[in-house]
């Protein structure tokens, strides 16, 4: 279950879990330090824990995509 929903946007995990009736919990982390971009409308699950009958979730805002990356993907397609 947990290799499952880790590392990717929280709007694809949330619906999966309330599809599945599977209950969790929800934490939210944020990094001290600004020195990397973020999108702060992107939530990402960076940790996915199993504690009792439930499961424990950590998000943090998606990391912001730089012109560059933005530009190869876009070429990519």
């Amino acid at each position: 279950m947990t290799n499952l929903r880790l590392a990717r946007p929280w709007n694809e995990i949330g619906p999966e879990l309330e599809e599945d009736g599977i209950f969790y919990r929800m934490m939210d982390t944020r990094s001290p330090r600004d020195f990397f971009a973020v999108d702060e409308t992107v939530y990402y699950v960076v940790r996915v824990q199993k504690c009792g009958g439930s499961c424990v979730l950590t998000r943090t805002f998606a990391p912001a995509r730089s012109p560059s990356v933005a530009a190869y993907e876009d070429r990519s397609r």
